[in-house]
């Protein structure tokens, strides 16, 4: 009896091995996924077989009975029984699997104890993903002698992914190499976290991603005031500022998508907002959507709120900006936008409680409260439960702040 117990710990730890693999791999994988999306999924369906062998009654039971767990799960039912009786389950399908995969994912993850292995796995993917994007566009400046590249069209051919999703990734990277050059000891581990975070903030100031740009400020002041001492704070965020500003007026390309510095016809900044920023159009015509719906509080459904996002955009003028954003077949680039469109008033308000709730739940570092407060931010341009990327480093986030182990060297 005692060898066969001994034989099935052994197996046990042999599963869970390979199991932890398969899990680093995937977060190393996510920059990746728009690439090679067939391989998450695969990977994500061995996870998922591997996990049965895993996972014990208590585990099972401490899943479940999170409170952040449960809460996503009761929003996940409720928004399931708003599709199947009154916006039809099979137009929002898309959107709900994603969403019911966040709660999977974080599930699964949450069998790996210490999430310091899973964090390294997204920094290396996260690394990797900004070299083969700067080499991408160095042989661009090279080939054209172009250093313009600000626009979407253009940059997004140089990256691994689309520029706003790099830079966001970049941002969380940056967070857990911080948070690891910090608590290691090791002098020259600590340095490699101190390299890949130097990597990762250059690709992102070289992309001009504006959201990561501002979130890395957000990032490096918040940090510089909790870890630093007075003096060595007080300089550490005049540094930040200064260096923010230079960037902005300096940077050609940073210029040209903050200032829209390329428009010399328009001096309002606002008038040059509203002419290039296709959010302004994307999210006048989401507001025009709310308001002619009749039923607020159960909302659209998600099916529907594209299908009228679409007749909204075969108005625009002139032609020439119509028939892009007509190509581009844009959704409200803002997820509680999203989300109010959709699933309703009722729906948001349950979303939003269920973000506090995992606030209060999680291990309150700095580090956490960055990842955090990014993920709202981002969350405010773009839908990333829209997408596989996206709904995986956000499973990845949750069971970050959520896990109260520390960082073991």
């Amino acid at each position: 009896m005692l060898l066969n117990q001994k034989a099935i710990n052994n197996m046990q730890e042999k599963i869970y091995k390979y199991y932890l693999w398969l899990c680093m791999f995937l977060c190393f994988f996510i920059p990746f996924i728009p690439v090679a999306h067939a391989l998450s999924s695969i990977i994500m369906g061995c996870i998922l077989v591997l996990a049965i062998f895993l996972l014990k009654k208590k585990d099972l039971k401490d899943i479940v009975e999170t409170r952040s767990v449960l809460v996503f799960l009761a929003f996940f039912t409720i928004i399931v029984l708003q599709s199947l009786f009154v916006n039809g389950i099979i137009n929002d399908f898309a959107e709900l699997r994603k969403i019911g995969q966040t709660i999977l994912l974080i599930a699964l993850l949450s069998i790996i104890k210490n999430p310091q292995n899973l964090k390294n796995a997204f920094i290396a993917g996260a690394a990797l993903s900004s070299i083969i994007s700067l080499f991408n566009i160095i042989a661009y400046v090279i080939d054209t002698g172009n250093t313009s590249f600000y626009t979407g069209e253009i940059v997004e051919t140089l990256m691994m992914t689309q520029r706003l999703y790099l830079g966001f990734f970049n941002v969380i990277a940056l967070v857990f190499c911080l948070e690891s050059f910090f608590n290691f000891y090791n002098k020259k581990i600590a340095k490699t976290y101190f390299l890949l975070a130097t990597l990762l903030l250059i690709t992102t100031l070289l992309i001009a991603s504006r959201t990561a740009v501002i979130l890395i400020v957000f990032v490096l002041i918040s940090t510089t005031l909790y870890k630093l001492n007075s003096k060595a704070r007080n300089i550490g965020i005049i540094a930040v500022v200064v260096g923010g500003l230079t960037l902005v007026f300096t940077n050609n390309n940073f210029s040209k998508r903050i200032l829209y510095a390329a428009d010399d016809q328009r001096e309002s900044f606002v008038e040059k907002f509203k002419t290039h920023e296709p959010r302004y159009l994307i999210w006048k015509n989401s507001f025009e959507i709310f308001n002619e719906n009749n039923n607020k509080s159960i909302g659209l459904g998600f099916g529907k709120t594209q299908e009228l996002l679409r007749e909204k955009y075969k108005k625009i003028e002139p032609v020439k900006k119509r028939e892009w954003f007509i190509q581009r077949d844009f959704n409200t680039h803002n997820q509680f936008i999203d989300f109010l469109l959709s699933i309703g008033v009722f729906g948001l308000a349950c979303f939003i409680a269920l973000l506090i709730i995992i606030l209060f739940d999680s291990k309150k570092t700095i580090y956490n409260l960055n990842i955090y407060f990014s993920l709202i931010f981002f969350m405010f341009f773009e839908n990333p439960f829209h997408r596989t990327f996206g709904v995986f480093v956000i499973a990845l986030i949750c069971y970050t702040i959520l896990n109260k182990n520390k960082i073991k060297e």
